[in-house]
């Protein structure tokens, strides 16, 4: 920890407690503020000793950066998180008044019964008579023991420090639960935390946290068949459509582990979500309204934190006049993926049946929801477009793949009529872009996290409307996409049986690494430069597909 501002004792002296501990003393009737940083976003134990200071009020302020004057919404205005010129800080508190009983011997401590989110502190001390002797003031790291294997490299210098800010994201998620953010509400949510068990697998191959935090959900379950949008969780919170991301869980735990006794467990559970979707169809055969704004009904049709949607919490206006496109996307995504975890398990009748609902689901959107040029819209007859429906309209191959490209490239293309995807939904626009051929756009889509680098912080934030979280791990994006899409290393079939290395270049030179897998390690390099190179290994054991089609392309450029 380093001193970045004090008004009593000296920086030489607080630095001399912080990194040698050396003691010291805070005169009788004496205020003393102190604002220390950890260096980087932190979850931690902290730890405070002192000696004598009988009645001395002692104030721990956590904060994840500075803070401008106003507010959006209930939320300070941020910009660059260590401007402690013009900012301030803003967060929780603890309180703490001295007993006076410590000593040289035993002195008198302070430790939180829970961990604290920090990446700055700011200390206050109010002394009485009796001058206060500070003995030492540290914190303990806490987190998931992640261990990564993984690690991979590009042409792009700026890739590093993106990765890095990445990691820690993750890590700072990852407690006996994933979370949603550490700083504040601390909940495991369903849409945040498909990625993390995805990022996680990646990096370590590891599941032990994935399956706690699958069954967590699947004892969550409602009388309706939706899930808990966040669990554990002691209120109810409904978000429809991320009972889905649940079965994208089990779905991702087959195509890494093929645990089938997990599969079946959970059989029940995602069959009590598709019908509960299934139900809520319109007469038309989309999924009709299920829900509405945050706080202003029973459920929250969240879909993501973009500025277009920033006066509806998140939701696509279209909500406002009826039913949303996405969460009958949502709904065939889910069967879809339903059916494939249900065919490899054997139960063919049940997988073909999933998938017959699929279809008709996707007749009713071409048909209903299908406006201008092809585009789909954000609602059933409502001339509102956003990036999103088009993403997940070719996930799904609702629409071909011809159309579905051009839908989207007047996304990319026109930013300014269509809400974007922002940091919650990059990592299924990403794929879409992969999908169609247009992955080159990542480039412009990850400036996002270059932005998040420029502005100080050390984490990924959640989104850029509001930036409420500085630490949200659906934004550890490139800790999936330089493994699996730069590289190109994914599971051929269930259980990583097999792998398929496909390398995406897009605007890259060249790229290397080792991805560790449930099967072990596999090593890839490739280079576009000159005339081309390709190279991997991996273990004797495993079937290795490797297809060059994407690099062939640009070598031949």
């Amino acid at each position: 920890m380093t001193v970045v501002r004090e008004s009593v004792n000296s920086k030489a002296a607080w630095e001399a407690l912080l990194q040698d501990d050396q003691k010291l003393t805070i005169p009788g009737h004496t205020k003393e503020i102190l604002e220390i940083n950890a260096g980087e976003e932190m979850t931690a134990y902290v730890n405070l000793a002192v000696e004598r200071g009988t009645g001395a009020k002692i104030r721990l302020l956590y904060s994840e950066g500075y803070v401008q004057d106003g507010y959006h919404k209930e939320f300070p205005i941020k910009k660059n998180r260590n401007d402690w010129i013009n900012g301030h800080l803003d967060g929780f508190e603890d309180y703490y008044l001295s007993a006076g009983y410590g000593n040289e011997d035993i002195p008198e401590e302070y430790e939180p019964f829970w961990f604290r989110t920090f990446r700055f502190i700011r200390l206050e001390i109010e002394t009485k008579e009796e001058p206060l002797i500070i003995s030492r003031l540290d914190y303990t790291e806490t987190g998931y023991p992640l261990e990564v294997r993984t690690q991979a490299s590009a042409s792009d210098p700026t890739l590093k420090a993106v990765w890095d800010i990445s990691e820690r994201t993750l890590r700072r998620c990852m407690h006996e639960t994933y979370e949603d953010c550490p700083f504040y509400e601390q909940l495991q949510y369903a849409m945040d935390a498909r990625t993390e068990i995805l990022y996680t697998y990646v990096l370590s191959a590891d599941d032990r946290l994935a399956r706690k935090c699958i069954d967590d959900f699947r004892r969550s379950q409602r009388y309706d068949g939706l899930l808990n949008c966040s669990y554990p969780c002691v209120m109810p919170n409904v978000i429809p459509g991320f009972s889905i991301y649940y079965i994208f869980m089990l779905y991702d735990h087959m195509m890494y582990f093929d645990d089938r006794e997990l599969l079946e467990e959970h059989m029940p559970t995602m069959m009590g979500i598709l019908n509960y979707f299934h139900r809520n169809r319109a007469e038309e055969g989309y999924v009709k309204k299920l829900g509405g704004l945050n706080g202003r009904g029973t459920n929250w049709s969240f879909i993501d934190w973009t500025p277009e949607w920033d006066d509806t919490t998140g939701v696509p206006s279209a909500i406002l006049e009826g039913a949303i496109t996405m969460e009958s996307l949502l709904y065939v995504a889910g069967l879809q993926h339903g059916a494939a975890i249900l065919k490899h398990l054997g139960h063919k009748e049940q997988a073909d049946f999933y998938l017959e609902r699929a279809q008709a689901v996707q007749v009713s959107i071409r048909k209903y929801c299908t406006g201008e040029d092809g585009m789909l819209q954000d609602g059933p007859g409502i001339e509102q477009y956003s990036q999103h429906v088009q993403v997940f309209s070719i996930l799904t191959e609702t629409i071909d793949q011809e159309q579905g490209r051009k839908n989207l490239e007047k996304t990319l293309l026109y930013p300014q009529d269509y809400a974007q995807c922002s940091v919650a939904m990059a990592f299924y626009l990403f794929r879409a872009l992969q999908k169609v051929d247009l992955y080159k756009w990542t480039e412009e889509y990850s400036k996002l996290w270059l932005r998040m680098l420029e502005k100080g912080l050390t984490t990924c934030a959640e989104d850029e409307v509001g930036e409420r979280s500085d630490c949200h791990a659906w934004g550890a994006l490139l800790l999936y996409e330089l493994p699996a899409a730069v590289l190109g290393v994914q599971p051929a079939g269930p259980g990583y049986q097999a792998v398929i290395i496909r390398p995406e270049p897009g605007n890259l030179e060249h790229a290397e690494g080792n991805v560790w897998t449930p099967k072990g390690m596999i090593r890839v390099s490739w280079s576009v430069k000159g005339e081309g190179a390709f190279s991997y290994e991996g273990p004797e054991n495993m079937e290795i597909i490797a297809d060059t089609s994407l690099l062939e392309k640009a070598w031949c450029q």
